[in-house]
């Protein structure tokens, strides 16, 4: 299984690329960092999803991490039993 690492907080993704990222993990809420200290600060500020777009690719903590792409699944946020449930299902199609 091939696997490559992004750090979002270094290299942030392109407000397409948060776009295309929230349509394949369930919209835009699905990715939003909720408890993030950046969220109180843009709360305010995002009216509409495309603003929460914008937000998150100029402030990438807005992003819930980590995010994995295991076959054609998007897995969003700190769920080890999650992943491990994907891979072993995953492994065992091939």
């Amino acid at each position: 299984m091939e696997a490559a690492e992004r750090d979002l907080i270094l290299e942030p993704l392109s407000a397409d690329e948060v776009s295309a990222l929230a349509a394949e993990a369930g919209g835009v809420g699905a990715l939003l960092s909720k408890k993030s200290p950046a969220y109180k600060i843009h709360q305010p500020l995002a009216q509409t999803e495309q603003d929460w777009i914008q937000a998150m690719a100029q402030e990438p903590r807005l992003i819930r991490r980590p995010v994995w792409q295991i076959g054609r699944r998007w897995l969003i946020g700190f769920q080890p039993d999650v992943w491990q449930a994907a891979l072993d299902e995953e492994t065992a199609d091939r």
